[in-house]
């Protein structure tokens, strides 16, 4: 009956006590001693049956828990950095140590370094490097046996090295085991340690040992992972740079192949401008010297252009590179040292995120702009003498009646029933090589006329505004011949009769800026007022008379009035209405409603400080001029 209550304890798993108390009820009811030793005898022998059990179950335990590992890591597609984490924590669990972690070596520094820790209270084991040979990492990496100790401070088989012990320290560790991580070489060291002394099991480093062969393993086949990854990645962007070379080559192509077409069929900046937007997106405008626009992007709104001008005109110089002012690429149009004019675009994306062949495709077409600027320029220089020679002519008055000049004008292209503005360009001798060409380059963009004369360029070109035009021209020519060049300008003029005058008063400009030492200016004599008339030579009196009192002179004559009278009255009586009525035997009132017609002839400032010296001088040569016809 005994044997089979020990028998049964084993098959329930019952504790300890329940097998003394069994053998003491035994021995209470033995009939002899013999009896008692056989009981005892199978107490003992039941026992070493329940070690046993209990050692195949926990066996049996940390296998199970090892097959589980070695499940997870091999489920897991983790980055090698996550893998190496998730060692260290099922290493902990498996020992249920107070700490676990992990080095890898690094063979060409002869060291194993610490990548991560788990149970760790400090950061001190950071990038601590475990010397070959030193403490148990470096002992276990140079030698690839595991190795434990119960106390690593007294454990007089240990190489130490400070900063080890240190990090060691800090995490007041004690009793430690170490077993290496091997594929086919040593690649690192696992650990497992208490922060009390004790000797590792032989169970607990034979469990940690078959666990860092799987560990291992899973290491290299997570970096075997990773550099494939990389790798494909690479492929990938290598592929997909490949493609994008491939369709930027093939838009390049295309590109070329279109504005090859252009050229040789003859076509103008208008088809580039086109093209360039197919290629690009956006919007264009090509700009000339002048800054006006003369081809852009079908569509484009008139807000656009003048925003595209200011970009022209803030660009610092003209080159052919391009530059880009946060909302336009501006690329001047250059062939040598001559200015051609502008290329704008407006891309449509932000400037900055403009590519590499995108500004290729926009260099591209500035080229070919430029060569058919060049190519129109050419042919323009071909006619400019027989331009020059039409505008000698319009300007040297000769008993030739000016119809047959006229159908001359047609015959090349120049409107004489346009207004046009006439300008002279001065420049110093020793820089007028040039000269004449940039005056017919810069004339045949605006469908003008261009001759020299005593050294001097002559523009005649169509303009609503001589003092606009005058301060261009002398900034292009500035810029072309990179000397200053001194500009006087006339008109508004719409007969080809009147350019000998505007021509004469033209003239006269120059040489009052150049006897003001205003070298690089551009004037009319509306700007210059009375000192055109003192200082030019050849200024006409009865143009200034005409130019500041023609509208109250011409009043008086068709509605015969006395504007003039009263004019040089108010001046002569020192601006006073009082005296003015009391010298024309009138009523003040009349006076003040004269001086109101002559305000709405001459304007509102009429009898400003800057303009009465002007008017007093011109009633003065007017008087003169009556007196001498008397």
């Amino acid at each position: 009956m005994n044997r089979r209550s020990f028998l049964q304890l084993l098959v329930d798993g019952a504790p300890l006590p329940h097998y003394d108390e069994v053998l003491h009820d035994a021995v209470a009811s033995a009939a002899s001693p013999a009896e008692i030793a056989d009981l005892q005898a199978e107490h003992t022998l039941a026992l070493q049956l329940r070690d046993t059990l209990e050692k195949r179950r926990s066996r049996h335990e940390q296998q199970r828990a090892l097959v589980e590992c070695a499940k997870e890591l091999a489920e897991d597609r983790s980055d090698p950095d996550t893998i190496l984490s998730l060692i260290v924590s099922q290493a902990q669990r498996l020992l249920g140590c107070d700490m676990a972690y992990l080095s890898l070596n690094d063979n060409e520094g002869r060291a194993t370094c610490m990548q991560v820790m788990v149970g760790a209270t400090s950061s001190a084991w950071k990038d601590v490097r475990i010397p070959f040979g030193i403490g148990i990492g470096g002992r276990v990496a140079a030698t690839g046996t595991p190795f434990s100790t119960p106390d690593y401070f007294s454990d007089e088989r240990l190489t130490h090295d400070p900063a080890v012990d240190a990090s060691v320290r800090a995490e007041r560790q004690v009793s430690i085991v170490g077993v290496p991580l091997r594929t086919s070489a040593v690649i690192g060291v696992l650990f497992a340690s208490n922060r009390t002394p004790g000797w590792f099991s032989h169970d607990a480093i034979a469990l940690l040992g078959s666990f860092a062969t799987l560990a291992a393993t899973a290491i290299e086949q997570a970096r075997s992972r990773h550099d494939r990854q990389q790798t494909l990645a690479a492929l990938r962007r290598e592929n997909a740079a490949l493609r994008q070379r491939a369709a930027d080559q093939e838009r390049a192509v295309a590109a070329h192949d279109q504005s090859m077409a252009i050229v040789l069929r003859g076509g103008g900046v208008q088809e580039v401008v086109a093209a360039a937007g197919d290629q690009l997106g956006g919007v264009l405008a090509i700009f000339d010297e002048f800054e006006t626009p003369v081809a852009w992007t079908p569509g484009a709104s008139d807000e656009v252009l003048k925003a595209m001008s200011a970009a022209v005109g803030g660009a610092a110089g003209r080159s052919a590179a391009a530059t880009h002012d946060g909302t336009y690429w501006v690329t001047g149009l250059v062939a040598g040292t001559e200015n051609l004019g502008t290329l704008v675009w407006g891309p449509p994306t932000a400037p900055s995120e403009v590519g590499d062949l995108d500004r290729r495709l926009l260099a591209r077409a500035a080229v070919v702009a430029s060569l058919l600027q060049l190519f129109s320029r050419n042919l323009a220089a071909a006619e400019a003498r027989v331009r020059g020679e039409l505008l000698d002519d319009l300007l040297t008055p000769t008993p030739r009646t000016y119809s047959s000049l006229a159908e001359r004008a047609l015959r090349i292209g120049y409107q004489p029933q346009k207004r046009h503005a006439v300008v002279v360009a001065h420049i110093r001798a020793e820089n007028r090589r040039g000269l004449a060409s940039v005056a017919s380059d810069l004339a045949a963009a605006r469908d003008g006329l261009s001759t020299v004369r005593d050294g001097q360029a002559i523009l005649v070109v169509p303009s609503d505004d001589p003092s606009l035009t005058g301060r261009q021209t002398a900034r292009s020519m500035t810029t072309r011949l990179g000397s200053p060049v001194t500009v006087g300008a006339a008109g508004p003029v719409d007969d080809p009769a009147d350019l000998p005058s505007a021509y004469a008063e033209a003239l006269a400009c120059v040489q009052a800026l150049l006897r003001l030492d205003r070298v690089g200016v551009a004037a009319t004599a509306d700007d210059l007022g009375y000192a055109g008339l003192l200082l030019g030579d050849g200024a006409s009196a009865v143009r200034f008379v005409a130019r500041t009192l023609g509208p109250v002179i011409r009043h008086d004559e068709q509605r015969s009035t006395a504007l003039m009278e009263t004019l040089e009255t108010y001046f002569a009586t020192g601006q006073s209405l009082a005296a003015s009525a009391k010298r024309l035997h009138i009523h003040p009132n009349t006076v003040t409603q004269r001086l109101d017609r002559v305000r709405r002839l001459l304007g509102m400032d009429w009898n400003s400080p800057d303009h009465t010296l002007e008017i007093q001088l011109a009633l003065r040569l007017h008087r003169l001029r009556r007196e001498l016809d008397d």
